[in-house]
């Protein structure tokens, strides 16, 4: 038996309705519908809740759903993503402010740091790529919206990076400085996105 059926089940063994179960947990009826259809599945929190709540193991709950089991694993999966996404988008802040302050001539930097800089640069925004198509693995779900934010990934990746080589190795530093802001840009409202 599936897990939304098992929850059914007990629900309709102890003759509840959903607005009761959804009143209990202070979630809304639809939440409880949806636990049910298997169209979303609880959190580890309310799993254990409702565990104790139909009086049924978390074993007997979780036996024989792998939909159940892979839900738990990306989410485990992207709990353990998301500090090195942090780290990623300070990083990302870090380059693009130096690299700002550069092209403003607020700060000098020699051409190795400036070149250390631009790799700095470019090994972020791999490693977001990278990270990107792992999380299109895990959430097939969502392959559509992340093939999208992987094209915006990489759109502001080539016009930052196109931006600092025009301004590096050309005089034109405000052309440069103006694609690679358009490219940040990008990558902000990316970024925005992708954590509503």
């Amino acid at each position: 038996m599936k897990f939304g059926d098992r929850l059914k089940n007990a629900r309709m063994e102890m003759n509840l309705t959903q607005e009761q179960v959804a009143n209990d947990f202070f979630i809304t009826r639809q939440t409880i519908s949806s636990w049910e259809n298997e169209k979303t599945y609880p959190d580890i929190s309310n799993l254990i809740k409702l565990s104790d709540y139909y009086h049924i193991s978390l074993d007997l709950l979780l036996k024989e759903d792998t939909g159940m089991k892979e839900y738990l694993e990306r989410k485990e999966i992207e709990r353990s993503i998301k500090p090195i996404l942090r780290i990623l988008l300070i990083i990302d802040v870090l380059v693009l402010v130096l690299l700002t302050l550069t092209i403003l001539n607020i700060i000098h930097l020699n051409h190795a740091g400036f070149l250390i800089l631009i790799i700095l640069g470019i090994l972020n925004a791999v490693a977001r790529f990278q990270l990107s198509t792992f999380q299109r693995k895990i959430d097939i779900r969502t392959t559509k919206k992340l093939s999208i934010s992987t094209k915006s990934l990489f759109l502001s990746g080539a016009l930052f990076v196109g931006g600092i080589l025009v301004a590096s190795l050309t005089d034109y530093y405000l052309i440069g400085g103006l694609i690679s802001g358009i490219g940040g840009a990008i990558f902000l409202i990316y970024f925005a996105q992708r954590n509503k």
